[in-house]
């Protein structure tokens, strides 16, 4: 190794920890204003704000997380950390952010020490290496991002498994091959983009020069046939979600759009800049593919001719550039997944193998100078990308500190984006600026008038602003563009049955509705609600017991029951429903309830 080796018999004592500590402070640093930030509406609210699985810990729910699909994943451990955090947080964001800075944390000391290992207890290399990986801007969507905890767990497991795994190459104890396969199954079951430990733990064996045998590949048997079941088990869980695909790219098409995303991360590496939480993938005007891309496999010959010069001569060049393509190839969308070509979050675990390259580099450089001078320059520079990286960073966090400048900072570094005037258009309705979310809705449908999410964002604007006649055109436009918006039918029904009093078309939007979401509480209910207006109050109360059977506690259905018995002069059961939704915290006119009991003659005993 072309790296200046210390002695084998040399443990980390202070000098090493000391390093170690001066990456947690400065990455605390960097990081630290994501700690305030709130959640964004781009599925945090999914995995934190409405998810009932991660509300209670008992048996029953355990059972459900780790037998259930999540957003398009299984990830039981991701649950268990959110409903640890949930137990203690509720829905207070700052405590979630909080767990994700102290996992990085913990995160960048295990690449130090596990860089440490590899390099023969080498000081400066494990500082570059951890330092990089924990400052790098890249990384700040996997830290700022409450809802990709996922990858701060896998990563954590990943780590602890390579660094057993480094123990077991040097003492050859059998213990750390337990300790690593466990630590992997953790990791599995965290993300499964950690399937390519496997391969990671031959290339520690090629680093640490361990030499081939049978034993060496049978023990990775367990290894390979762990990541084979949740390969298999996640390609599930996407196609369950209707992730896979989902924008019909050819086979071809996607092959060449891979090999473009290696090309993507390693130019982010050096040059952290126009950074965006989603990357869509790049069209021609007319919905080709750019020439550019088809330019793209030059990158992947070029990093196939590096690690052909370099797997004798230079190992860790070799090892760290395998690591990056290993690590990162499940996620280079050759099986095309969700809509972004490229994601920040997935370069997370992948750059330690490039961070080591770079960190090999230049100390190979520094140990070439002979003059005091020009290495205190070379160290300025490095102290300088650092500083660089670092406020980068630091302005980078504050870009997640809620979903408004999240999304405005999509629509300036991509003014096309769909996703960014929906979410944008959305959190300005919830913060009540209905002037700005309509506008938002304007500009979209300028630049694509099919867009049917903004046309039902704008149909709520309007409809707050008592606009109903726009809401209406609005709903019906997005029906038109997306006849499987079903939530768009309640929403229009209920319009219908409250503002134009059209109880047939409110009626119809509903069953329709209910048609694909037959359990549905609410729908069932407003189902209701349409039948008692219109006035056929055998159906209104089979709906209203309909939605009791699903959701036994719905005050207003209790509510909608005890009027329509009132309006079929059945005033014993109007009281009695009356004060059950009273019960439940419904308000009622309490002279209402007081009248059908005494027209009832129903007489309450006098307690005194």
């Amino acid at each position: 190794m072309a790296v200046k080796k210390k002695n084998k018999n040399q443990g980390p004592g202070y000098h090493h920890f000391s390093y170690a500590i001066v990456v947690v402070v400065v990455t605390a640093a960097a990081f630290y204003p994501s700690v305030g930030n709130n959640f964004v509406n781009w599925d945090d609210v999914v995995y934190i704000m409405n998810n009932d699985m991660i509300k209670t810990i008992s048996f029953s729910n355990l059972t459900r997380i780790f037998s259930s699909f999540f957003m398009g994943n299984y990830h039981p451990m991701t649950m268990l950390s959110f409903a640890f955090d949930y137990s203690i947080f509720k829905v207070s964001a700052p405590g979630y952010h909080l767990h994700n800075l102290i996992l990085h944390l913990i995160n960048a000391v295990l690449v130090f020490f596990v860089s440490w290992h590899l390099f023969r207890k080498n000081d400066l290399v494990a500082f570059i290496v951890s330092i990089l990986f924990a400052i790098h801007p890249m990384h700040v969507e996997s830290v700022a991002w409450v809802s990709e905890r996922k990858d701060l767990l896998f990563t954590m497991y990943f780590l602890l498994a390579m660094l057993s795994y480094t123990f077991y190459n040097k003492t050859s104890q059998q213990k750390y091959l337990y300790y690593t396969l466990g630590c992997f199954l953790l990791s599995l079951l965290s993300k499964a983009q950690a399937v390519s430990l496997p391969i990671v733990l031959l290339l520690i064996d090629y680093f640490m020069v361990r030499k081939p045998g049978a034993k060496m590949f049978l023990e990775k048997i367990p290894f390979f046939a762990l990541s084979l079941v949740f390969g298999i088990i996640a390609i599930k869980a996407q196609d369950a979600d209707g992730s896979i695909n989902s924008f019909n790219i050819p086979v071809v098409n996607s092959l060449f759009y891979a090999q473009y995303s290696v090309f993507v991360y390693l130019f982010k590496l050096f040059l952290p800049i126009n950074l965006t939480c989603l990357y869509e993938y790049p069209v021609t005007e007319d919905g080709g593919v750019p020439f550019y891309i088809y330019l793209s496999p030059i990158v992947i010959i070029v990093l196939l001719f590096i690690l052909l010069k370099t797997w004798k001569k230079q190992p860790s060049i070799f090892f760290g550039l395998l690591f990056f393509l290993v690590v990162i190839f499940p996620v280079l969308q050759f099986l095309p997944v969700g809509r972004a070509l490229v994601a920040e979050r997935y370069s997370y675990t992948p750059y330690i193998g490039l961070f080591i390259i770079i960190a090999v580099l230049f100390v190979q450089l520094r140990d070439r100078i002979k003059s005091s001078g020009n290495k205190k320059t070379l160290n300025y520079i490095g102290i300088g990308v650092i500083l660089t990286l670092c406020i980068l960073t630091w302005n980078r966090t504050k870009v997640w500190g809620d979903s408004v400048s999240l999304w405005t900072d999509v629509m300036q570094k991509n003014p096309s984006c769909m996703s960014a005037y929906i979410n944008r258009s959305f959190m300005y309705i919830q913060y009540k600026q209905f002037d700005k979310a309509i506008q938002d809705c304007n500009d979209g449908l300028k630049i694509d008038s099919s867009q049917s999410k903004l046309y039902v964002n704008r149909a709520t604007a309007y409809r707050h602003l008592a606009l109903y006649d726009l809401a209406l055109v609005d709903f019906t436009a997005a029906l038109r563009e997306n006849p499987k918006s079903y939530d768009t039918y309640q929403e229009r029904g209920i319009l219908y049955t409250d503002r134009f009093l059209k109880f047939d078309s409110a009626i119809s939007d509903f069953r329709y509705f209910l048609k694909f979401r037959p359990d549905d509480k609410h729908g069932n209910y407003n189902l209701a609600v349409a039948y008692y207006k219109k006035q056929n109050y055998d159906s209104a109360l089979y709906f209203c017991a309909k939605t009791l059977e699903l959701s036994p506690d719905y005050a207003d259905a209790y509510y909608i029951r005890a009027i329509t018995c009132a309006a079929r002069m059945d005033f014993a059961k109007a009281y009695e429903y009356g004060t059950a939704a009273q019960s439940l915290g419904y308000t009622m006119d309490k002279g209402l309830v007081d009248g059908w009991r005494k027209k009832a003659n129903i007489i309450i005993p006098d307690l005194k």
